[in-house]
């Protein structure tokens, strides 16, 4: 068998328990003949395009010693599946839940078990970083796309009660001592901010899909006839029902983190919905603010080391964004 090699703690293939292999493989129908591993992202589970007889299918498995990944793969198990037609994403196939019975003593503790996750796969490519400028437009383009997909009420959960928007308050109230290695202007205006971020959960309501939490490593570029690439999401757990702005802007402080242009030169390639209330944005952005700051002061979660930096990059880039919004 082949594969990438693992870069981070993501397992592959082979190091998942061998009953966990086999229960994959009687939901694929054969034998898995080749794996390749995508390394990317921030959980812990096994990310694999396995190979069988039959074709190449994407799976995700995680196994309940990450209890908050378990919990995210359930969920995107059922919001995958209840996605608008036409979405631009890889089509779900299926869920498996492997309880801890068939796996053998020793490789895991009695309350375990595995969850996995299996989509279609598409001949595709994660964009480059630094990024492209053909790249970052199917990227943009994809962010409006989804946000054009009507939901009805009810059928996902509302994204203003997903969304964390006590973050930037509990800055305010507990004043963490991390928070002095942030620009100053962030300590200084937090009141503001904290007022401002109230109007967040009426800012982000509406009927549209959001994807939640759409980025470079949440996209697959698909090339699509001569000079032409379009791109689709991957990794659903956040889907819900809100305004179609909210992931055009929620992408563009890691757009800028990985190397793209600053949040004002994407929305003036790709501009905002038609009718998006600038007050809506600005106070989205403050609960985003709060939530990557605050995130990024938090001992790392196990297994993922690394994205406690990416938040905090991320909540660079929101406050420098936040700042030129605002004015001194």
């Amino acid at each position: 068998m082949t594969g990438t090699p693992t870069t981070r703690t993501r397992p592959t293939w082979p190091d998942l328990p061998a009953s966990v292999r086999a229960a994959v493989e009687v939901r694929l129908g054969a034998p898995v003949t080749g794996w390749t591993s995508h390394d990317g992202g921030y959980s812990q589970g096994l990310a694999s395009t396995l190979r069988t007889a039959d074709g190449s299918v994407f799976v995700k498995a995680v196994g309940a010693e990450h209890a908050f990944t378990v919990g995210l793969y359930r969920e995107e198990a059922r919001r995958a599946a209840l996605l608008p037609d036409g979405v631009p994403a890889p089509r779900f196939l299926w869920s498996a839940e492997i309880p801890a019975a068939e796996i053998p003593a020793g490789a895991a503790r009695p309350d375990e078990g595995w969850v996995a996750l299996a989509f279609e796969t598409h001949p595709s490519r994660n964009p480059r970083q630094p990024w492209a400028d053909d790249e970052l437009r199917a990227v943009l383009d994809l962010a409006v796309a989804v946000g054009e997909h009507p939901v009805a009420a009810g059928a996902l959960p509302a994204f203003e009660t997903e969304l964390p928007t006590d973050r930037t308050r509990r800055l305010a109230d507990e004043a963490p001592p991390g928070l002095t290695t942030y620009d100053p202007w962030l300590a200084q205006h937090l009141g503001r901010l904290a007022t401002l971020e109230e109007g967040a959960p009426a800012a982000v309501a509406g009927s549209s899909l959001v994807h939640g939490d759409l980025r470079g490593d949440n996209a697959l570029l698909v090339d699509d006839g001569p000079g032409g690439v379009r791109a689709l999401a991957v990794d659903w757990p956040n889907a819900a029902r809100g305004a179609a702005f909210c992931d055009l802007v929620g992408m563009l402080p890691a757009t800028q983190v990985e190397g793209g242009p600053a949040p004002e030169e994407a929305l003036a390639r790709r501009p905002l919905p038609v009718g998006t209330d600038e007050d809506a944005v600005t106070a989205y952005l403050v609960a985003l603010t709060g939530y990557f700051v605050h995130s990024s002061l938090q001992p790392p979660p196990p297994g993922i080391p690394h994205v406690r930096a990416f938040q905090r990059a991320q909540g660079e880039a929101c406050v420098a964004w936040l700042r030129r919004r605002l004015g001194p």
